[in-house]
This record gives C-alpha cells, structure tokens and sequence, in this order.
C-alpha cells in the first residue's frame, strides 16, 4: 500500500512538472515569473471566470490596415463596402491602424471610420516588429498621429507582426494605452481563451476565431469554408458565454468574402446570446 501511495505522489509530482513546463515553454511567450514557474495562474483564472460569467456572450469584428500603402489605396472601395456592410447590421468595427499608411486611406473610409460607433486602435506607426525598435516612442507616434487625424482616443494596441514582450506592456502603460489585442496565435494559447486578463496592469485580449488571414491565405480555405469555420467557432464560445474576436484585414474585401461577410453578420444579429461590441466597449462592461 506504501509503495502505490508512494508511486501516486510521484506520478502527481512529475504530471505537475510537465505541465508547468509546457505552459513556461510553449504557452506563456514571455519569461516566466516566479509564480507561473509553479502555478499557471492565467489559465486557472480563465476557468474559473468562464465557470462563474453570466452566459452572454459578445462578438468583436476587428478590422486590421495593417499591409502596404498601394494595398490600402487597392482596396479602399471594398474596405467602404465592408464598413457600410457592417454598419446595416449594426456591428460596430474597431480599426487597428498602422498609422504610416493613413496618407492611402480615401476620405470616403476615412469619414466612416469616423463614425462614433466604431473605434480605433494603434497596430504601431510602421508594420514592423516593435521588440526591435523603441517601443515607446513608436507607440506614441502611432497614437497621437492616429488621435490627430481621426479625432478619437486610441486605448488599445495591435503590435505589428504579432511581436511583443514585457517591455510592449510599459510602453503601452506609458502612453496610455489600456489593452493588447492579439486575436488567435498558435503559439500564444491563452489568447484564445474566454476573457481577458491583466498583466503588468495591461488588458491582454484573446478570444479569438480562426481570422481571414489564417483561412484564406494561410489553410487556402473558400469563402464558404470559412464561413463555416466562423459560425461553428462562434456557436461554441457563445453558448457558454465567452467573447469572439474575428480578426479581419483591408483586403479581403472582394464580392465573394463579403457576401460571405453579411451571412455571418446575420448568424450574428439573429443569435439572442451574441452582443456585438468594439473592444474599449467590453472592457468597459466587464
């Protein structure tokens, strides 16, 4: 009996080790603190808050113009299209800018980004990896220069390429910026859980479903196939209350992707448990 008991504890000890090493290793991207070297507290904490959230979800389209200056000035009529879209069914947009290719945004999408349901949000000043550069001043070059033009508080950032570390999360703090948005990264997991949390007083924003980028250019998936991809990933996190970011990009704004768009827009408008928000806006709600 002594010597099951004894081969349990181990089992325990090892299982828990294992663990802890593939959350430090492959799930957390930053360096570990002390703490998450011994508990994965983030994974934990998103449990229990999906065990003990009311059941209503929220639904976030993020709109990213984030490529090149002759792509943005491409697909500035699809991109009016999508908002004008978007807007019919009363889903508001936030925008994650690179501020640098502002000069190739057409004053018609200009104007409808401006509309007060919609916000914006900092995806840097140039498309390119913040880590290398010095974040802060970056930052706040991409804030002011998107504020000045567009006459909106930026509260929220995108940082290029998917590159950040804990120094993004001073200089964000810095500039007064209040949330990361990172939508879904494969080696980044717990972004993909059910609700935000904080890290060095930064909201850290997942939930995301599969993002137009990953179907379409990346799985080489039809517009219909992504279609499906996002109404199951939606069905599933709605009905136990967790909020969906779709993570979506300028150019995919051809006539197939965005009637594909508006059937989406109509799954969502016609399911009772779904909100549709702008990031800033569910933050503040929750």
């Amino acid at each position: 009996m002594a010597i099951l008991l004894f081969s349990l504890i181990i089992i325990l000890i090892v299982s828990h080790l294992i663990i802890i090493t593939i959350y430090n290793y492959k799930i957390n991207p930053y360096e570990a603190s002390i703490f998450t070297k011994f508990f994965p507290y983030e994974f934990l904490f998103n449990l229990y808050f999906s065990s003990n959230k009311t059941k209503k979800s929220y639904f976030s389209l993020r709109v990213d113009i984030n490529t090149s200056r002759e792509n943005v000035k491409q697909h500035n009529e699809g991109l009016a299209k999508l908002i004008i879209l978007a807007n019919q069914y009363e889903i508001p947009i936030t925008f994650s800018i690179a501020s640098e290719y502002i000069p190739s945004l057409s004053e018609e999408v200009k104007e409808l980004i401006c509309e007060p349901r919609h916000e914006i949000i900092s995806h840097g000043h140039i498309h390119s990896d913040l880590t290398q550069k010095n974040q802060a001043e970056q930052i706040k070059k991409s804030k002011l220069r998107l504020e000045e033009i567009f006459n909106k508080d930026v509260k929220g950032l995108v940082a290029p390429q998917a590159k950040h570390d804990f120094s993004t999360l001073k200089a964000a703090e810095e500039n007064g910026i209040k949330y990361l948005s990172a939508g879904s990264l494969s080696y980044i997991r717990y972004w993909s859980f059910p609700y935000p949390f904080k890290k060095q007083s930064i909201w850290l924003i997942g939930g995301g479903i599969p993002s137009d980028h990953y179907l379409y250019q990346t799985k080489n998936r039809s517009a219909e196939e992504a279609l499906h991809a996002w109404r199951k990933a939606i069905q599933h996190r709605s009905e136990r209350g967790w909020f969906n970011q779709l993570e979506y990009h300028n150019f995919s704004t051809s006539k197939e992707k965005l009637e594909v768009l508006e059937e989406l827009f109509q799954f969502i408008s016609s399911n009772g448990k779904i909100e549709p928000t702008t990031q800033g806006e569910f933050l503040r709600n929750i």
